[in-house]
């Protein structure tokens, strides 16, 4: 065998050898978003973790939330960083946020999700209405599956009733029913009343997700006629 032959076969073994090593696999995400995200109020917010995989090991990735930095970590000999942050503050109804992890001198290995997120809330409507009249709940962020969201009345610090209203829909648990304002007593007592919704069957004044509503119940002045 010639020597130039030799040489031939040893560049296309090297060759070869190139060519076949493995690319280094693209960022993952290895905790995957929720479809949504809870928000009570700027001290109260969702939080998020974050594990991904495939960055370049002990380099810098910056973590985004809509593009403002939220803060840079360092990637961990195996490529993976881990960490966590709160989701975004929403100040009413519900509204799109995206994620974005990019490593720091090598902007091309980036992750980019895309999820929702909620402000906790529910809503009477009419917002002034008597006792016996029907009126619309409508609420969100109530997110336990499959649990029903309960109202329940308390008078003078004890519960008098705690009504059903219905299996929450959606990824931010959003309800709308109609129903009399006060459906199990025409005439309630005068006074200071909160209705609690929450996903609970019976009342707990520390329910981990509750909206609680006022209502102030009082007598009617009859109309001379």
């Amino acid at each position: 065998m010639s020597t130039m032959f030799l040489r031939s076969l040893l560049s296309v073994g090297v060759l070869t050898a190139i060519f076949a090593a493995p690319a280094q696999a693209a960022p993952e995400l290895t905790s995957p978003l929720k479809p949504c995200y809870l928000v009570a109020n700027q001290d109260q917010r969702e939080p998020i973790p974050i594990t991904a995989t495939g960055f370049t090991p002990f380099s810098k990735v910056g973590v985004y939330l809509d593009d403002i930095l939220q803060f840079e970590t360092q990637v961990l000999v195996g490529g993976d960083i881990t960490g966590g942050i709160v989701a975004p503050f929403q100040e009413e109804g519900t509204g799109p946020f995206t994620l974005r992890l990019s490593e720091t001198n090598m902007p091309t290995n980036v992750i980019t999700r895309t999820t929702l997120v909620t402000r906790l809330a529910v809503e009477q409507s009419p917002r002034r209405a008597s006792t016996a009249q029907r009126v619309r709940f409508k609420g969100r962020g109530f997110m336990e599956p499959g649990l029903p969201v309960y109202a329940h009345y308390v008078f003078a610090g004890k519960v008098r009733e705690s009504v059903r209203l219905g299996v929450p829909k959606g990824p931010c648990g959003t309800f709308s029913i109609k129903r009399p304002q006060f459906p199990f007593e025409k005439s309630p007592r005068r006074g200071k009343w909160t209705i609690q919704f929450d996903q609970l069957p019976h009342y707990n004044p520390k329910a981990p997700v509750r909206v609680p509503m006022t209502i102030r119940v009082q007598t009617t002045p009859k109309q001379d006629g």
